[in-house]
């Protein structure tokens, strides 16, 4: 790569693979035009100092750990099934040294079956970060005291039109197998779900308590459920369907540190991606944080940059870029 610096303008030149051609010229648009050098190819640039900032610069950069939320970031909210080539490239990426993890608030065994082909390579964090995998190995789980989850669910049957699931150590529970909130967890997500009618009567370790709400859930739960519960629990909004409650050492951040020291990686080693009000306290603990474009606003004003949205395979795109 030779660069040339004059007034704010730089002149690359970039021998690179022919298979990731595409995604320099989606990074750098027309500015990118092809050009050879005997059987290889390359490409030249030029483009301003900013542009390049702010999209283009994650093969300049060794990143050590790779973090990303799952629905709505990488997949449709509740989906069964990933794009095939982020299996490729987190494959490739895990070849070259560089680890990847999940962090979700979907169930641990709706994460396995998404990402099974790589399963056994990657980390995943879900309940939102209250249980945390490396591969095959469980490390951690941080779960709710039984009165507190007692306590949270008669406060939640209090608001109309609010359905709950627990999430335990061993399955999920709900009260019916009628609810739009069991057939969507199980016919959708693939979650192992007991219907068990009397939420109190559970017997598992609880790591979160989710009200669901198909459209409302941040309107109905603020008026106040969420003041009365803030400072006792962590409450953070999951799309406009859920508001999860865990513990207050949980959480996609504390998820992220945890395996930082684990594998031994600096935050500024760590680029993270995301789309929701939960995501945003990664962004806190990585040296680059990407919002899809379809990420609530204050996700995207947090974030260092935004990449395309995820029908369109941003961060699929983003990784492709990572040499």
């Amino acid at each position: 790569m030779l660069l040339r610096f004059a007034d704010q303008l730089m002149e690359i030149k970039v021998y690179c693979r022919e298979d990731i051609l595409p995604a320099v010229f989606y990074l750098m648009g027309n500015s990118a035009i092809a050009d050879g050098c005997g059987s290889q190819p390359a490409i030249f640039i030029m483009i301003s100092l900013d542009k390049l900032n702010s999209c283009g610069t994650e093969n300049l950069k060794m990143w050590k750990l790779i973090v990303s939320d799952i629905d709505g970031t990488m997949v449709k909210d509740g989906a069964g099934s990933i794009n095939p080539a982020y299996y490729e490239e987190i494959n490739r990426l895990l070849d070259r040294g560089v680890r990847f993890m999940v962090c979700s608030g979907r169930q641990g065994a709706s994460i396995v079956r998404l990402f099974q082909p790589v399963i056994s390579r990657i980390a995943y964090a879900c309940e939102g970060g209250s249980m945390i995998c490396d591969g095959e190995k469980f490390l951690c789980a941080k779960t709710l005291p039984g009165d507190t989850v007692h306590a949270i669910v008669q406060d939640a049957w209090k608001i109309d039109g609010i359905d709950i699931m627990l999430s335990g150590i061993k399955q999920a529970y709900c009260k019916s197998e009628d609810s739009e909130l069991y057939h969507w967890m199980v016919d959708s997500y693939g979650f192992d779900m007991e219907a068990v009618g009397d939420l109190l009567s559970v017997d598992d370790d609880i790591m979160k308590v989710s009200l669901y709400h198909k459209s409302h859930v941040e309107e109905l739960t603020n008026p106040w459920f969420r003041p009365r519960w803030e400072s006792r629990v962590k409450l953070t909004l999951a799309g406009i369907q859920w508001l999860d409650c865990v513990p207050e050492s949980a959480g996609k951040r504390s998820a992220v540190t945890y395996m930082q020291e684990y594998y031994g990686i600096r935050p500024e080693e760590t680029l993270v991606f995301g789309d929701n009000q939960n995501d945003m306290e990664m962004f806190e603990v990585a040296g680059r944080s990407y919002a899809v474009e379809n990420a609530r606003n204050e996700v995207k004003q947090a974030a260092s940059a935004i990449c395309e949205a995820q029908e369109k395979d941003g961060v699929l795109k983003v990784l492709k870029t990572i040499l």
